[in-house]
């Protein structure tokens, strides 16, 4: 029998990922038998007994979880769009088709650029054709014209080109002797010196302020010499600009056709405008930029191939788009694990992480909040594990692992009361051999609860303890020292003995899961004057 539910009382869904205590409920008759009957007070008694039912304290793990649904969408979309406005040929996959980065999806009817391209082709080649032999007859013009010029004026340019070549010889020469002099110069004032430091007679000073005199007229001789070569040289250039004048001005008409037929000749930009068509010719032919399955088409034999045409998405890298609820939003982080089922994959549970939270709640076109009471904010959880069976727009139910506890013991919620000296305490039922029952209360520290149960540790705390289910059905006179007048049946049960605690099936803070799971133990309850006691208890 499934356990039954205790009253929700917060709003967010909180269940435990894996059952932390054996269910195996045994349904006790706790009694007294008569005193006639026998072997003592702690003997069950038909008309004081009372259903106590237990679970067996195990360790286990507990989880904490937010609940939310979402949709499965690819972490990788990618829309297949065309810029060119020629009607579609031909499709060539549908919806659900699987294809590799390259594969020809569709092809546009581009016939109409295709003829408009080969006549442009033509026409420029023709041009083309044209303007070459233009220039090579003015080519041809101009050698013609040089060559008669050559013989007509072929003295005078020698001429002016040889007192070239001389008045460069000269110069050189008389640079030469420059710095020849220029050394000499150097020479006699450094000679001139020395004898001075040195204390040379007047006699030899005035000898060699003779010869320094000598040298730098030398010098100066030398200098005049090259500004002469200088001058010749360049008068002798002149001469010679002036020369080609005189024979160039008939020459640079010609040279001015041969550079126009060459300007003529120069289509790159004619050239450059077809390119352009021929590429938008290849845009007529329709690719998959990326591996993966078509989800969408849009693109229609015989309609406008402008616009998206197909949508590619990676169904194997998935990931799901859910709202997570304000008053669990502070609860969740980025990174928590993420359980995930699927109507349309049974009981199979597929894995992933909490990837991405919305900085704001999920606003309208205006810009404004959904909801001023309820407000949700957009989340994507990617999906990490195995996603066979799984598939793009499916509805899945979440389980947002926001805390996790491993190895610990845990109690329903109901097992746990608060006794006089305010200490939380369960109860654990012992049964003798001789069928002798008593309850002992242990104290215990709570820790993470969840919607079912709750953490609890202390130092009484041993596996295969059997726990009393419900606190607030523990016969109390069972207790050492506790009233032993008191039996159950002087206490009403709050919700009658042997119930479940109630919950609101139709509260929407319910998963499915959770509301079945609840139906299904309500279903395994003891009917009223349904046998009771040793042969008849009841277990879960």
């Amino acid at each position: 029998m499934k356990a039954l539910l205790p009253k929700i009382t917060k709003k967010r869904v909180i269940v435990s990922v894996s059952c932390v205590l054996v269910l195996a409920v045994v349904g006790m008759m706790v009694g007294f038998m008569s005193p006639g009957g026998g072997g003592g007070g702690n003997r069950p008694d038909a008309a004081g007994a009372s259903t106590m039912r237990t679970v067996t304290l195990e360790k286990g793990d507990l989880a904490s979880t937010v609940s939310a649904t979402g949709t499965v969408y690819s972490a990788d979309s990618t829309p297949v769009y065309s810029n060119v406005s020629y009607p579609v040929q031909t499709v060539h996959v549908s919806v659900g088709d699987t294809v590799n980065e390259g594969d020809v999806l569709a092809e546009l009817d581009m016939s109409t650029l295709a003829s408009d391209i080969a006549q442009k082709k033509a026409s420029v080649s023709a041009s083309q054709a044209t303007a070459q032999q233009n220039l090579a007859t003015a080519q041809k013009d101009l050698e013609t014209y040089q060559r008669n010029a050559d013989e007509g004026y072929d003295t005078n340019l020698l001429n002016a080109e040889t007192s070239i070549t001389t008045a460069e010889l000269d110069l050189q020469t008389a640079e030469l002797e420059v710095v020849s002099a220029a050394d000499a110069c150097r020479t006699a004032k450094s000679n001139l010196q020395d004898a001075k430091d040195i204390g040379e007679i007047d006699e030899t000073l005035d000898t060699l302020r003779e010869t320094l005199r000598t040298k730098e007229l030398a010098l100066e001789k030398a200098q005049a010499s090259r500004d002469k070569a200088q001058a010749t040289l360049e008068k002798a250039q002149s001469s010679l600009e002036a020369t080609k004048v005189s024979s160039g001005d008939s020459i640079s008409t010609y040279e001015d056709k041969v550079k126009s037929a060459q300007l003529s000749t120069n289509f790159n930009d004619q050239w450059i405008a077809i390119q352009k068509l021929e590429d938008e010719y290849q845009k007529g032919v329709i690719t998959a930029p990326v591996s993966g399955t078509v989800t969408a088409v849009t693109a229609v034999e015989g309609g406008s191939g402008n616009g998206q045409l197909f949508v590619i998405q990676d169904s194997d890298n998935l990931k799901i788009v859910t709202n997570i609820k304000e008053y669990d939003i502070d609860t969740v982080s980025i990174g928590d694990k993420v359980t995930i089922k699927a109507d349309a994959t049974g009981d199979t549970e597929f894995t992933g992480t909490l990837s991405k939270i919305a900085p704001t709640s999920t606003l309208t076109t205006a810009g404004e909040a959904t909801s001023s009471t309820d407000a949700e904010f957009e989340s994507e959880v990617t999906v990490t594990g195995d996603t066979t069976g799984m598939r793009i727009g499916m509805n899945t139910r979440l389980s947002i692992v926001t805390e996790e506890k491993t190895g610990v013991f845990s109690v329903p919620y109901e097992a746990i009361e608060t006794d006089e000296a305010g200490r939380s305490v369960i109860y654990a039922l012992h049964t003798a051999e001789d069928g002798a029952q008593t309850v002992e209360a242990i104290p215990v520290e709570k820790g993470l609860e969840t919607n079912l149960y709750v953490e609890v540790s202390g130092d009484s705390l041993t596996e295969g303890l059997t726990i009393v289910k419900n606190a607030e059905n523990v016969d109390k006179s069972l207790l050492a020292g506790g009233d032993k007048d008191s039996t159950p049946n002087e206490r009403p049960a709050p919700q009658g003995e042997g119930s479940a605690p109630q919950v609101d099936v139709s509260s929407s803070s319910l998963d499915e899961e959770t509301r079945q799971e609840y139906m299904d133990s309500m279903s395994d309850l003891p009917v009223e004057g349904e046998a009771s006691g040793p042969e008849g208890s009841t277990t879960e």
